[in-house]
């Protein structure tokens, strides 16, 4: 074999042996890159399901049981995988009206709905409220509900009468009345009304149903967080009650569901819904209260229209069971006796000491 021949051979071994050296190192830098791409896809899922429960933003779980104690709002437990989490209703506080005998009446009301709404294995998903100072998430949070589980929201409410203002004078014998003046009192009656609580869809573009709203909108519980008093004897305009409240729930996460939770307290406390019938009638009471202070106080201030001052006008007025002013007229008595340096005729104003 001639030298030239020998030099070809060896070119084309060369050349075959580098296109199969190459065809390997591509097929290793493939297989490396796969690899990698695999790994750091699986340690970011592994990283996903390892962030503990009580930092997580959201929580999805199915309802284990309610929790409504005295003097807090609604709750409930879930299970978040495996574990047994507490949820708060964000601005959903406990209904308190009615006094101490109507506490127990309230939180079975509250109960039996809760059971409707979110029944026990419900699936929900819960977005985390969170804290105006630092942002950081608290334990209370939004309730979403599916349509499925929510179920309709219309509501039957029967609002009871308030009753009865009455101002009576403790005695032991009628008092004598003299007609003063009489002011009209109005007693509201018992109604049946239908209302339906403002789903998601009725009050914003989002779509889904907060269990938090259709339990301010029914009536079953009180915005709180902060308190909002919506009376007419409220010691705070409402407006700086609002401007304040907006203020404390600036968060991302709030700031989006506020106005939805007052526009369904202030929907269940116009309608008179649910429990908070008793409220706007422990709050007629306290407004024909108030006016009938105001009332008598402007009797009694005389001419200059100052209490305590010379011109005060010292008679006994009072309001009977139907709202008139009279003047309660001074009981008299004698105190017996005679002769000497004694006796005489006296009186006492009604008091426990006559």
């Amino acid at each position: 074999m001639t030298t030239r021949r020998k030099f070809g051979w060896g070119v084309g071994a060369v050349a075959v042996l580098a296109l199969f050296g190459s065809c390997i190192d591509d097929d290793s830098r493939s297989d490396g890159t796969v690899t990698a791409q695999t790994s750091t896809s699986s340690a970011r899922t592994t990283t996903a399901a390892r962030i503990p429960v009580p930092q997580r933003p959201e929580w999805q779980g199915s309802v284990l049981e309610y929790d409504v104690n005295a003097g807090s709002g609604p709750g409930l437990y879930i299970d978040v995988d495996g574990q047994r989490t507490r949820v708060d209703l964000s601005h959903v506080g406990a209904v308190s009206c009615g006094g101490y005998a109507a506490w127990e009446s309230n939180r079975a009301a509250v109960l039996g709905r809760l059971a409707e709404l979110a029944p026990i294995g419900a699936d929900v998903r819960v977005v985390r409220a969170t804290s105006p100072v630092g942002g950081s998430l608290t334990p209370g949070g939004y309730v979403y509900l599916s349509a499925s589980t929510a179920g309709s929201s219309e509501v039957t409410t029967t609002t009871t009468p308030a009753p009865t203002t009455t101002a009576t004078a403790t005695a032991s014998t009628p008092p004598t009345t003299t007609p003063v003046s009489s002011t009209t009192q109005t007693s509201p009656t018992s109604t049946t009304t239908t209302t339906t609580a403002p789903s998601a869809a009725q009050s914003s573009a989002d779509s889904d149903v907060i269990l938090n709203e259709i339990l301010l909108a029914e009536g079953f519980g009180t915005l709180d967080m902060p308190d909002i008093n919506l009376s007419a004897l409220a010691p705070i305009p409402l407006d700086q009650q609002l401007a304040s409240a907006e203020k404390s729930n600036a968060t991302a996460t709030n700031a989006a569901r506020w106005t939805r939770m007052l526009t369904a307290y202030r929907h269940a406390w116009d309608t008179r819904s649910g429990l908070q019938a008793l409220c706007r009638n422990d709050d007629d009471t306290a407004i024909v209260k108030a006016d009938q202070k105001a009332e008598l106080d402007r009797l009694r201030a005389g001419p200059d229209g100052r209490l305590y001052t010379s011109d005060d006008d010292h008679s006994m007025y009072k309001f009977d069971e139907n709202g008139n002013i009279y003047v309660e007229a001074p009981a008299y008595t004698s105190s017996g006796g005679g002769g000497g340096g004694g006796g005489g005729g006296g009186f006492c104003r009604r008091s426990r000491w006559c």
